[in-house]
């Protein structure tokens, strides 16, 4: 079969692009072949508009051209609703569609959005042949939406050939947009008593986002431990992972965030929140660590559990690892997504 693809330009920053990424380089098949589609590059307003609406205009005429079978959809929420919503309705015109749903505040979009528009996002999700979510949790707010078939299918990584954790590492990383979703504000909540505790800990913040607004209160607060790092690309991470002892993502929403695999597959733990498909991935004081989301008592109190026993960051090391292996790999999900595509003929 011949499968479309259609979401941010690979090269484009955040979760979706990096899932994108990965069909890119590891996808192979000898039933199935996949093209792309950009609805989204970085750049000016102007480039941006430019990709959504060339899209917009040329998906039918790629389709034909192809003889494509299936378009497969990434979609957040939105925005990214609206553009793809756009491309759902002139994509059914001539073949099946697979709904790819990466939002982390779909519920949130949906319960803000008028009468009217709650209708259109209904009307939207009826349309797909199938919606593909990224947990449990996310399955049972969807069916609530639609009456199309709804499937879990996590998402996954490629896994390094061993486990090099470093259990002395000195960094504390955080990857991902840099806000209050994300949960930055609980870091810096903590960061001059982790400080005192630790004076030879930092805190990396690794993304785009709040930049300026948490710059000046690093600033204010005098956080000499916490480092802005700017977004980063892939070679620059890989770098950057072998001297991480930990990765904290307390966010408040969240899909499934491929920053919490990639760190996981270098066996790095993690410490999370409760929230969308993160206790999926992250079983607390197995693998890592969870607390409630906006929960600074318990953000401090883990993380000080965890820097002061380093047979602790062993074996919650080698258990993230062992998770990824198992259930988050490359080749499981390839596996998973041949099954739709070819259930789909």
């Amino acid at each position: 079969m011949r499968i479309l693809m259609i979401g941010p330009d690979a090269e484009s920053k955040g979760g979706i692009a990096t899932v994108i990424a990965n069909f890119k380089q590891h996808f192979q098949s000898e039933q199935h072949e996949i093209y792309y589609m950009a609805t989204w590059k970085e750049g000016t307003l102007a480039t941006r508009l430019k990709t959504t609406w060339q899209a917009v205009f040329q998906i039918r005429r790629r389709i034909r051209r192809e003889n494509i079978d299936v378009v497969h959809v990434h979609m957040a929420q939105n925005g990214s609703f609206y553009r793809k919503a756009l491309l759902i309705l002139r994509a059914k015109k001539d073949c099946k569609v697979v709904l790819h749903m990466h939002a982390s505040q779909f519920d949130v979009f949906y319960n803000k959005s008028n009468k009217l528009a709650r209708k259109y996002i209904r009307y939207i999700l009826s349309k797909p042949d199938e919606v593909v979510v990224l947990s449990e949790e996310w399955a049972a707010f969807y069916n609530g939406l639609t009456a199309v078939p709804v499937r879990v299918i996590e998402n996954a990584v490629a896994m390094p050939i061993s486990n090099n954790y470093n259990r002395d590492a000195k960094n504390i990383v955080m990857f991902g947009r840099i806000g209050e979703r994300k949960g930055s504000y609980d870091v810096l909540a903590i960061a001059k008593t982790m400080q005192q505790r630790f004076p030879d800990m930092r805190f990396y913040l690794y993304g785009d986002g709040e930049l300026e607004k948490v710059a000046a209160q690093i600033e204010t607060e005098q956080l000499e431990n916490v480092i802005l790092g700017g977004w980063i690309g892939a070679e620059d991470k890989e770098q950057i992972l072998q001297e991480v002892v930990l990765h904290i993502l307390p966010s408040y929403h969240e899909g499934l965030p491929m920053a919490i695999l990639e760190t996981m597959a270098y066996g790095i733990p993690n410490l999370s929140t409760t929230v969308g498909g993160i206790p999926q991935a992250i079983q607390d004081g197995e693998n890592g660590m969870l607390i409630e989301a906006g929960n600074t008592v318990q953000l401090e109190s883990k993380m000080t559990a965890f820097l002061e026993d380093g047979m602790m960051r062993e074996r919650y090391s080698q258990a993230a690892f062992e998770t990824i292996q198992r259930r988050f790999a490359i080749q499981v999900y390839q596996q998973k997504w041949e099954q739709i595509y070819t259930q789909m003929k």
